[in-house]
């Protein structure tokens, strides 16, 4: 909880600085291009992040612990390495207003960001795995910090362009692993890297795993991320910038419930027959801290956003009073991802991830040039209501089937 607030706060203190220091058309492409990398961010490390969670609290000798954590770091950094070549090569075809990427230094930047931010992520989870947020905390405060600190000195020395707001964010992303892995390595002095072959074993041998927790993390942390390209593409680049930092402080609300669940998650794997508790209180937390204060974000939402300057209040004070509103049932879906995935009922929680995040895609695309940018909230509302009435259906059955398991054990036993 406490790193997600970190990474808002300073996310929104970032984007607030870019606001004032770069222009809006600079500000649209930089929030483009790390949208894209992002996604490849996700792409490589979701699989790998649950697998750990699920696997490394199993691990009681030093061997197996180190085998599966470098398996882990092996397929996530190999992966984020591709997609981030593959992206440089294609994305510009697609987009053409990201052309930027066919030049060595963006394309340079963007692979070293892309490549750091995955290793981080995949840490901050064997963090999580080991019960040592503290560190996950640490590691991503320097980060954040340093990102920054590094935007304003290279607008002052090298001047408001989207290269330098680019190479603010890949020099942070480098930091923060580096931290990363000297506070890993004093906690847990994991073993020397074991031979490529044992690895890929190790990797197969996780393969349910990874499969099923990558489906579940793409439905449910690529949205963010994807629209931005959609609102560049459909509208502009600089309608972009107004949707992203409309949408990056109402991150601020909308990661409170994912990042709880995901503690959910790491607890129930340690301890699974205290789960339906955990997710009593874990819904109890949520709702404690975004009711009130979403109600405050309602009347004062406007106010914050014209701090980045009157035309992001104009366009995007609707878009954030309505994904306010969305945050409650998003909460319900998060806690029983998060259970199913504990429960092991991974194709169940990634169908449900999966099919919100494509009919908020696709609802946004549909509407965007009618409604602006209001319309990724409408579908990020319309489609979280819909997975709110799939848990509904889901408990009963479950409950209906567990029933029949326990009258038919009763009877057996009679």
């Amino acid at each position: 909880m406490v790193t997600t607030v970190i990474n808002s706060v300073f996310g929104f203190v970032f984007w607030l600085v870019a606001a004032h220091l770069f222009p809006a058309s600079v500000v649209g492409l930089t929030a483009a291009l790390v949208s894209a990398s992002t996604i490849m961010v996700l792409l490589s490390s979701l699989g790998v992040s649950g697998m750990l969670i699920q696997s490394m609290s199993s691990h009681k000798d030093a061997e197996g612990w180190s085998v599966t954590f470098w398996a882990g770091i092996m397929i996530a950094v190999v992966l984020s390495l591709t997609l981030a070549c593959a992206t440089i090569f294609a994305l510009p075809f697609f987009a053409p207003d990201l052309e930027v990427l066919h030049r060595f230094s963006y394309a340079a930047l963007f692979a070293v960001a892309t490549i750091a931010t995955t290793a981080g992520v995949v840490l901050d989870s064997v963090f999580i795995a080991e019960r040592a947020a503290g560190n996950m905390v640490v590691r991503n405060m320097v980060a954040a910090v340093s990102k920054f600190l590094v935007v304003v000195l290279f607008m002052l020395v090298a001047g408001a362009n989207s290269l330098n707001l680019l190479s603010a964010w890949a020099v942070a992303s480098v930091i923060g692993v580096g931290v990363g892995a000297f506070l890993l390595i004093r906690r847990a002095s994991p073993l020397r890297p074991s031979r490529t072959s044992t690895l890929i074993r190790t990797a197969l041998g996780h393969r349910s795993r990874l499969a099923g927790n990558q489906l579940i993390g793409m439905g449910g942390a690529l949205l963010p991320y994807v629209v931005p390209l959609l609102v560049t593409e459909r509208l502009s680049a600089s309608d972009n910038a107004y949707f992203y930092t409309t949408w990056m402080m109402a991150g601020i609300f909308l990661i409170i419930s994912p990042s709880v669940s995901q503690a959910l998650f790491a607890e129930g794997a340690h301890s699974p027959h205290e789960l339906l508790g955990k997710a009593r209180a874990a819904l109890g937390v949520i709702g404690a801290i975004i009711v009130p204060c979403s109600i405050g974000i309602l009347f004062l939402g406007g106010l914050m956003l014209s701090a980045f300057g009157p035309a992001y209040e104009r366009h995007g004070v609707g878009l954030l009073r309505i994904v306010l509103v969305a945050s409650i049932p998003d909460a319900v879906t998060n806690v029983y991802v998060a259970l199913l995935r504990v429960q092991g009922r991974l194709a169940v929680g990634a169908a449900l991830n999966v099919g919100m995040g494509l009919g908020i895609v696709v609802l946004s695309w549909i509407f965007l040039p009618e409604l602006g940018i209001s319309a990724v909230g409408w579908a990020f509302l319309a489609m979280q209501l819909c997975g709110c009435v799939f848990v509904v259906f889901d408990l009963r059955r479950t409950s209906i089937v567990d029933r029949k398991v326990g009258s038919s054990k009763r009877l057996g036993t009679a």
